[in-house]
This record gives structure tokens, sequence and C-alpha cells, in this order.
């Protein structure tokens, strides 16, 4: 069943808190510096950078197996500890934390989190999506516990664990099968890596990954709603809601809130330096409001 996608704006710090735990833990969210900026994954924004006016899509897979190919040939030169070869899904992890263009979209299990990469660079109004955890793991969950009734004549739950375990194996299937219909399939996965890392750590970080490289991010995320276009809700509103009917909720934040927001964050600890490791997240910490202003509202 196609979802809610609801829009609604930030307009005081202390709306946030009407959103009770139970609402956030239903969903992944992700930070971006301006409000007009659709959800893609840095592998479909460097192919439009390169290829501006690409014709045959399949060209994009190749691409990614190219990347993975010497990525995989070159990692022994700075590293020891190799993945599997054959787990791919394990690999983009990697390259998405050194840089490269990958399929995967980062997300955090934090709202705070992702406000905070929202407004770290902003020049404009900044935004947060947010996806429901639930359409993302829905068709493997379900796929798991119809074979297991089938067999077993029994129903029941499965654990977060073993979403993450069967999201993972059909997403090395749908890298490496050639056979995969990529033209129908437009799913989303939850991608949770095998191998933690320190920064994946502190940021609460989780992926999305389009099964679907050949479309753009938001065609396959358009898939999952009732409609493309954003119902515009108060933000106090969103308390009036399912949270089961929601699919996709974007967050919009003003910037003239940016200096109450940073400042809030700061009291609760979120700053680059805990969400970035080592002196990276020093430096970085350093960019904040030195001088006290009286604002209303502060």
């Amino acid at each position: 069943m196609k979802q809610l996608y609801i829009e609604c704006r930030l307009n005081q710090w202390s709306d946030i808190f009407t959103l009770n735990q139970r609402f956030l833990d239903q969903f992944v969210f992700r930070g971006q510096a301006n409000e007009n900026w659709p959800l893609s994954t840095s592998l479909e924004r460097l192919i439009n950078s390169l290829f501006p006016n690409l014709v045959d899509k399949a060209m994009i897979p190749h691409h990614e197996k190219e990347m993975l190919k010497e990525f995989k040939w070159k990692y022994p030169l700075y590293s020891q500890n190799s993945p599997d070869s054959t787990n791919n899904i394990e690999w983009l992890t990697i390259m998405q934390h050194y840089g490269a263009a990958t399929r995967l979209l980062d997300f955090s299990k934090s709202l705070f989190v992702a406000i905070r990469m929202a407004i770290a660079n902003n020049e404009s109004n900044s935004a947060v999506w947010a996806i429901n955890k639930n359409i993302l793991t829905y068709s493997i969950s379900d796929s798991f516990l119809r074979e297991k009734y089938e067999k077993t004549g029994k129903g029941g739950g499965m654990s977060m664990d073993k979403v993450y375990q069967l999201s993972n194996e059909k997403a090395n299937c749908v890298i490496t099968d050639k056979s995969f219909d990529r033209e129908l399939e437009k799913e989303l996965l939850l991608i949770n890596p095998d191998q933690c890392n320190e920064r994946l750590s502190i940021q609460q970080g989780i992926f999305v990954m389009p099964t679907n490289i050949m479309v753009p991010f938001s065609h396959s995320l358009t898939s999952y709603l009732s409609s493309p276009t954003p119902t515009k809700l108060h933000f106090d509103d969103l308390s009036g809601y399912n949270i089961r009917e929601i699919a996709l909720l974007k967050i919009t934040i003003a910037k003239e809130l940016n200096y109450s927001v940073l400042k809030y964050l700061r009291q609760m600890n979120i700053t680059p330096e805990t969400l970035f490791p080592g002196l990276e997240g020093l430096g970085k910490s350093l960019n904040y409001p030195r001088i006290s202003f009286n604002r209303d509202g502060d």
C-alpha cells in the first residue's frame, strides 16, 4: 500500500520536541543543506556530471562495477583487512566512507544528527528528510515470514538483525546478478554494514540503497508514495497522523533558525567534535558563534 508524503516547516526549535520517541524510532534521517535538493546518491550525481546527456542507462551499473573492481585491486596497498571479495555491499560501504561515489545514500538513526548535518554549511533554507523504516523493510520481512509460514505453518516476527542480514544478501544479488530486472524493480533497501567504523558509530549512520540505479533515487522513492506531491502541514499537526501512514517526511528549516538551533545542539553535545573523529572534528568544531547576540526566542 502506498503511503503519505508530508512536508512541514520548523518555525521554532521547541517544535521538534512535539515528536515523541515512538515517532522518531520509525524513521531514518538525512540532512541536506538546501531544501530544494532532491534525494540523490553520489553515483547518480557523478554520472549526471560526467555524462549529462547519457541515453544508455545500462552504462551506470557497468561504471559501478569498474569502480568496484579498481577499488578491490588497489585496496591491499592501503589495508591488509579486506572483506570477502564477494561481499560487494560491504565493499561499497568502505568506498562510501572514503569518498568514492556509490549507490548508497547516507542516513542517520538520529534526527538531531541529521539536523546538524543539514545546517552545517547551508547558505539557504535546509531540510531533513525522514524515510519510514517500515517501507524499506516490508518486502524483505514479508517474503521471509511467508516462506517461514509455508515451511512450518507458524507465523511470528523477525529481528532487525535478520532484516539487515537479508537486505545485505539481496543487495549483493542485485549488484552482481546480471539477470536482475532493473527495468521493473525500484526497491530501496536499508543497509547496515557488517563492519562498523568510528564515524558510522558516532553518527548513528545507516545507508539506503536503490536496487535500480538506472533511474534516479527519487523515482524509486516515489514508487512508495500515494502522490509525489507533498501534503503540507503545520508541524504540530503531525501528531494527528498514524506513523504507519507516513512513508516520507520532509522538514524544512529556515536559515534564520541556524543560530538558535546550533546553540541548542551544542548544549546537547552534538557538534563536529563529537560527530567527526580526530582533528577534522576539532577543526570544524571551532566554527561556532563566539559573540552572544540578544535575539528574541533564543
